[in-house]
């Protein structure tokens, strides 16, 4: 199955992501750049997997995660971060 080109995430929804990132993974608040959107996009092609390959194991899905291709760039995530970090570091 190959996917059609679709839009990435928005900011808004990866500031979200991170925002659970973050909490689960505090190191990961001044990981680099590449690093959080390497991360980013192996769970966003996972979930198009899933979503695409239902019902399928764990090992059936990841067999087909090459055809999605990534969608999130360095520029969305670092502006996603920056409004978690804006939001977090308001609160302490």
């Amino acid at each position: 199955m190959s996917e059609p080109t679709a839009p990435g995430p928005s900011v808004s929804r990866l500031a979200g992501q991170l925002e659970y990132l973050f909490e689960e993974h505090p190191e990961l608040r001044t990981a680099p750049v590449a690093q959080l959107v390497a991360r980013l996009n192996e769970e966003d092609r996972w979930a198009r997997a899933i979503t695409a390959y239902p019902n399928r194991s764990d090992a059936e899905v990841h067999a087909h995660l090459a055809e999605f291709h990534d969608r999130i760039g360095a520029v969305e995530v670092e502006e996603a971060r920056q409004q978690v970090l804006a939001r977090t570091d308001d609160l302490e």
